[in-house]
């Protein structure tokens, strides 16, 4: 998980700050910024256009009929 959050942070996709956790615990809160947004929205296109070509490839339904 770490290196993946690293690798965004680095993309400029989140930023990562250090706080105190709900149980007084040092930890790393992260939020999304506004390249992060635009990235997003280009990622779920790429996602839903992923989607809609398995779906074409294996049906609305995949699932075997009951007998």
């Amino acid at each position: 998980l770490y290196p993946a959050l690293q690798r965004l942070e680095q993309r400029g996709w989140i930023k990562g700050a250090w706080g105190t956790s709900e149980n007084n615990r040092r930890a790393r809160f992260y939020s999304l910024t506004a390249v992060g947004r635009k990235q997003l929205v280009v990622e779920t296109g790429r996602w839903n256009a992923l989607v809609e070509s398995i779906v074409r490839v294996l049906g609305p339904d995949p699932t075997p009929e009951s007998a």
